[in-house]
């Protein structure tokens, strides 16, 4: 699971409540998600509408998404 459908999960919203309620186009996070892009390489506008929604800061965003995909990576190579 990509780290920005944990963070969305552990915050039960969706991609699109986010999209509809931020200045991000339709699809944004979809596509990051689908292109399985890590964290470091999202952009700081995306981070910072994802943290205006959710009521907190980019930096936090940023470093629950890099602890999310962190562990996934760790579980990853525990399991093989």
């Amino acid at each position: 699971m990509h780290p920005i459908e944990q963070l969305l999960a552990n915050n039960h919203i969706t991609a699109t409540d986010i999209e509809s309620n931020t200045r991000l186009k339709k699809g944004t996070l979809q596509k990051l998600i689908d292109k399985d892009i890590r964290t470091s390489d999202i952009s700081l506008r995306t981070l910072s509408q994802m943290a205006l929604f959710l009521n907190t800061g980019a930096d936090i965003i940023a470093k629950q998404l890099s602890d999310l995909e962190v562990a996934s990576d760790l579980a990853f190579l525990i399991e093989d």
